[in-house]
């Protein structure tokens, strides 16, 4: 939900905006606003770790998979090259991962995890759960689980041609 501040400069709710008929039963514009209000939850709910959506999505691809070369993380989130350098920059500066240079590219840099980023993606983890918990409060499980399985089918979907 949109905020503005009254005269004093706090906060408020702003009144929600009406929607067009033409936005509000359009499926992929209720699923982006759904997601947008799933990573707000998510990254308002990891500040307490002092994490981000994004920052756990690379902590969970090298501690569960391997090592990937920041290009690889990028490509695999979707994440802009700039944006990785900063998240990388930030996870190193918590100590949670270490970039080594890639054995057969001198180029590259391969992102390993730590301990404490080990530690950090557990307590992420946990925290994500509960996420999704509160998120999909207004679901029944029944719900839920078709949610799942239509959304899993949507995502195996091919890239659109560029």
């Amino acid at each position: 939900m949109a905020q503005a501040s009254d005269r004093s400069g706090r906060m408020q709710a702003a009144a929600p905006t009406q929607l067009p008929p033409s936005m509000r039963d359009r499926v992929p514009f209720l699923l982006f606003r759904a997601s947008q209000a799933s990573l707000a939850l998510a990254n308002q709910m990891l500040a307490e770790i002092a994490l981000c959506a994004r920052q756990v999505g690379i902590l969970t691809m090298v501690t569960e998979l391997e090592p990937m070369t920041q290009k690889a993380l990028a490509d695999a989130l979707r994440i802009d090259r700039t944006t990785m350098v900063a998240l990388l920059d930030d996870l190193e500066a918590k100590g949670y991962v270490a970039r080594q240079r890639h054995p057969r590219d001198r180029r590259a840099f391969l992102v390993h995890p730590t301990g404490p980023g080990r530690a950090a993606k557990i307590d992420a983890v946990r925290i994500l759960d509960e996420q999704q918990q509160r998120f999909l409060a207004p679901l029944t499980p029944a719900e839920r689980r078709q949610l799942a399985v239509l959304l899993k089918r949507l995502h195996r979907l091919p890239a659109p041609d560029k």
